[in-house]
């Protein structure tokens, strides 16, 4: 068999030792720990920089500073094309996602205001009530499959009422918002972009000129330069905040469940001290980085040891600052006593998720009501289990069951 770094087509200015056949949407191996695999890629080389040839060729920061680096440079490293392969020219509007300061500033303005400390915690209470209704309805039944039954619904179902959509529509903008961040067909992808398309455009507009308070309303009378903003990148902007608000909590949820699912001790410590529950949703954050993200290069610089050329892609993969076993020892051990004051689950910068707070509040109703009404579950179908990569990683089945 020919050797990767043979086959693979690279420029001329990536070393050749530095190239390896690495899938960031696809690390591991059939069978294998989706973040144990993050891990041997990165113990399987010295370099804290790799090129892969996959989608369209691009660097891979492996190492904790770098990745943080590509996240929170922006003056470095360009969000206008977030993932690879890079999207073409002309790529449609997604507010903030996609804009670097200080274009971004007026789209990011309402996203940290509409999920701000004050308006997650004066959403607490409503969060904490869906989360009870939806957990108290599957008790009875003994068993649920957590990514339809719960992950996926109550997060949507919370921003829903955040930016003043009929909860009818949430399946339907389910299957929408995960296409666009987890799916694996270009095509679908595209059609799933062009479906909440149609669906917000009609929403904003009926709201333009008019004084709500949700973020949609924001949206659509926002000024951008001292203009009202275009129609597509309102649009846009709405397409991101549906986004940022639903997906990666849906995983992370579904991640947490069945860890505790196989580690029946740790859910008889987190119930027998509540105390231990704050320290373990962050701890579970850390534990469990989900997103894939990638930035261009704004123009040419050093990083690991190496020139990054103007226009190069660089793959930033928030595992592999979380999971840096330099920065926290035994990373794939949970420790809700580990003391991480900076990690990488929802970026960092100024480009950092503006879900975040929400996210973790979500979190943690999630434990405090889940362990109260269904102490001990464990996991019912083990051989579905499978991690999918992608730009967010996921779990798309988990099935648990208890004694109803």
């Amino acid at each position: 068999m020919q050797d990767i770094r043979d086959l693979a087509v690279r420029p001329d200015h990536v070393p050749r030792a530095q190239v390896v056949d690495l899938d960031i949407y696809a690390p591991h191996a059939p069978g294998e720990d989706y973040f144990a695999a993050w891990l041997r890629w990165r113990e399987a080389t010295p370099h804290s920089l790799v090129w892969s040839p996959r989608h369209g060729g691009h660097w891979i920061a492996l190492r904790g500073p770098d990745v943080l680096r590509v996240l929170s440079d922006h003056e470095c490293f360009s969000v206008d094309a977030f993932g690879v392969p890079r999207a073409p020219a002309g790529q449609r509007p997604l507010g903030a996602l996609i804009k670097d300061p200080p274009a971004h500033a007026p789209f990011r303005r309402f996203l940290n205001l509409g999920l701000s400390p004050r308006v997650v915690s004066g959403s607490e209470a409503a969060i904490r009530a869906r989360a009870v209704a939806l957990i108290d309805g599957l008790k009875p039944r003994g068993g649920c499959e957590v990514v339809r039954d719960f992950a996926d619904v109550l997060p949507l179902s919370v921003f829903l009422d955040l930016v003043g959509l009929p909860l009818a529509d949430r399946e339907m903008l389910a299957e929408w918002t995960a296409e666009t961040v987890r799916g694996a067909n270009v095509g679908a992808r595209e059609a799933a972009f062009q479906a909440l398309a149609d669906y917000l455009a009609p929403v904003l507009a009926a709201r333009r000129g008019r004084g709500g308070d949700d973020m949609l309303s924001a949206i659509a009378n926002l000024t951008v330069d001292g203009e009202p903003i275009a129609t597509d990148e309102a649009v846009g902007a709405a397409i991101h905040l549906c986004m940022a608000g639903l997906d990666t909590v849906a995983s992370l949820l579904v991640f947490v469940l069945a860890y505790l699912a196989d580690h029946p001790d740790e859910r008889r410590r987190l119930r027998a001290d509540r105390a231990r529950l704050g320290g373990a949703a962050a701890e579970f954050t850390r534990r469990y980085p989900i997103v894939v993200m990638s930035r261009r290069a704004r123009r040419d610089l050093q990083l690991g040891g190496v020139w990054v050329r103007e226009d190069d892609m660089v793959s930033a993969p928030t595992m592999l600052y979380n999971l840096d076993p330099d920065l926290f020892p035994e990373p794939l051990r949970f420790d809700p006593t580990r003391r991480a004051p900076q990690i990488a689950t929802f970026g960092h910068g100024i480009h950092r998720c503006p879900g975040a707070i929400l996210g973790r509040a979500e979190l943690l109703i999630t434990l405090e009501e889940w362990l109260a009404r269904i102490p001990d579950f464990d996991i019912a179908a083990r051989d579905e289990l499978v991690t999918h990569g992608g730009i967010v990683a996921s779990m798309p089945r988990l099935e648990l069951r208890w004694a109803a």
